[in-house]
């Protein structure tokens, strides 16, 4: 498949060309006429013109490239292309609570992270998101506890979402072809988390001690809380790693730490 524009790498560009798999991706957002949709980096348009051709509440098209913005224009239909960096562009400006988005994209490898944690930290405007990423990511993302993928990402996004792996799209399916395969995530977000206090709390906490996963709690959270606090946690053993943690025990963690903090 060839297209009018040639893959810039400071963009970190790979243009999915099977339209059967882009069809399958977007059938994946289950989207209806009440949806409001927003397509992160729609690039040459594959996803872009699958969406348009469904009748939907409303439909924002978000590319930083100038070059790709300019053919968006002239599409027509429900899509209003909006030429900005999605990480800066004001998601509360066209969503609410009570009229979530739906997201979709293929996302920039060097980018991935930001994306999906500015996804998160806005998931009260946001109902489900389908993102095409590097299989590594989608990887450490499902990964379990005790794994050495396990991290950050595993806890930082799975505490906020109900997270899928859907399939793997192999590097032959984009040009320029990439280095590795990508896959496709599901993200369902929850409107409120279960069993967890102070969510602000927690992911400051998980970026404390991931940041440092080689040392043992008790060091790592040294460095955001005052000793006298640490020292006297319970809730989990203050000589673990955070890798040996689960989920349910970093929001208990959290917990704990938000009482003593705010008793």
């Amino acid at each position: 498949m060839k297209y009018a524009h040639p893959a810039l790498k400071k963009y970190s560009q790979n243009f999915l060309n099977q339209p059967a798999l882009a069809k399958k991706i977007v059938e994946a957002l289950e989207v209806s006429a009440s949806d409001s949709v927003v397509e992160i980096g729609p690039g040459p348009g594959i996803l872009t013109r699958l969406l348009n051709q469904k009748p939907l509440r409303a439909f924002w098209a978000v590319e930083l490239d100038g070059r790709w913005h300019e053919q968006l224009l002239a599409l027509g239909g429900p899509v209003k292309p909006v030429h900005a960096d999605f990480l800066k562009w004001p998601l509360e400006e066209v969503a609410t609570e009570e009229q979530p988005l739906k997201i979709i994209g293929n996302i920039p490898y060097h980018i991935t992270t930001p994306i999906l944690f500015r996804l998160r930290d806005h998931r009260r405007l946001i109902s489900r998101a389908v993102i095409m990423m590097q299989k590594e990511v989608a990887e450490r993302i499902v990964a379990a506890e005790g794994s050495k993928s396990y991290g950050i990402l595993s806890v930082g996004l799975r505490a906020f979402a109900d997270v899928r792996v859907l399939f793997t799209i192999g590097k032959k399916n984009f040009t320029p072809m990439p280095g590795v395969d990508s896959s496709v995530v599901c993200f369902d977000f929850y409107r409120e988390v279960e069993g967890l206090e102070n969510p602000a709390l927690f992911i400051k906490v998980l970026r404390a001690v991931f940041n440092y996963r080689r040392k043992m709690l008790r060091n790592s959270l040294c460095r955001i809380i005052d000793r006298s606090i640490v020292y006297s946690l319970q809730s989990v053993p203050l000589d673990a790693r955070p890798e040996q943690l689960s989920i349910a025990l970093f929001k208990q963690l959290s917990n704990e730490i938000n009482q003593k903090i705010h008793p």
